[in-house]
């Protein structure tokens, strides 16, 4: 159900909370988060399967290649579909660990080429178990659980709902396509897919001038006042986020801490990049699309002015 040009400027007194992965259990320095914060290599399909590194890890199962018909992007792509529609996915893992799970299952003859290239271009991947089957076909994937999350509910009600209480049914309000950053809209837009598992690397936790403070994984994708969207990892003090109304709120300090809580995210139904941003804690974020088939159009604009 849609709502065009819904503006939301009555949610800008509301009091909100911290954005991306939980509490923190502990604060690191920065130097700590090196390890965390290397820049991978984009993500591409492959032509052939002798272009597969060596050693492309995950999965599990000690590597021994696996006989048999390998299952194809119809069967890949099903299981994607039914996992999306029962929320039973659990592992919220990167961009990087996703490409190691797809050319592992690639190299044992798991997955076709076909359904590797699929999975790379869509964020999706195969889980392996130990003995090399496949369990499931998730998203490669985050919000605490408790952040807010701008919703409405199956009887219309439009409420600020924490992650882990968000449900299938649910409508998400993002970025009405034709929107432009100086005169927001937005529409409800129903969940198409979701993750939820731990977070093992450091939070960025931005302190910002509205003073609130905002918490996301590295990789999760912000928008910036010029209409970028870009990673949490690329940005620091000074960087200018975008408000529900068009304004601007500055990031004044930056924190890393780690959470032991799990971490949420979600991807609504869109056509345009620009749909596929949401509001959390009273700024405008990307939702999962942006840490899988949208993620080579990071740090290109994605919403004009």
């Amino acid at each position: 159900m849609k709502n065009s040009g819904f503006t939301l400027t009555v949610w800008l007194g509301m009091t909100l909370s911290t954005l991306g992965c939980g509490d923190a259990t502990g604060v690191v320095e920065a130097d700590e988060l090196k390890s965390n914060a290397q820049t991978l290599e984009a993500l591409r399909p492959i032509e052939d399967v002798e272009q597969l590194p060596e050693d492309p890890g995950g999965g599990g199962g000690g590597g021994v290649p696996t006989t048999g018909t390998p299952m194809s992007l119809a069967t890949f792509q099903a299981l994607g579909a039914q996992s999306d529609a029962s929320l039973r996915c659990t592992g919220a893992i990167g961009p990087d660990a996703c490409q190691a799970e797809l050319a592992y299952g690639l190299s044992i003859n798991l997955i076709t080429l076909a359904a590797y290239n699929w999975g790379l271009a869509n964020g999706y991947y195969p889980v392996i178990d130990r003995h090399n089957n496949i369990g499931a076909v998730c998203k490669c994937g985050c919000f605490e659980a408790n952040a807010l999350i701008l919703t409405r509910d199956e009887q219309g009600t439009t409420a600020w709902v924490p992650a882990k209480d968000i449900k299938t049914s649910t409508t998400l309000f993002a970025l009405n396509e034709a929107a432009t950053l100086s005169r927001p809209t937005f529409d409800a837009k129903s969940i198409k897919s979701a993750t939820r598992g731990e977070e093992k690397p450091a939070l960025y936790a931005f302190e910002l001038d509205n003073d609130r403070t905002l918490k996301v994984t590295q990789n999760h994708g912000m928008l910036l006042s010029d209409g970028r969207v870009v990673e949490a990892r690329t940005l620091g003090v000074g960087a200018e986020f975008v408000a529900l109304d068009g304004s601007t709120v500055r990031v004044r300090d930056l924190r890393f801490e780690h959470t032991a809580e799990d971490v949420y995210n979600f991807e609504v139904s869109a056509q345009d990049p620009a749909g596929h941003i949401i509001a959390a804690e009273g700024v405008l974020v990307g939702d999962l699309a942006w840490q899988n088939q949208l993620s080579r159009e990071l740090g290109s604009i994605a919403v004009r002015r």
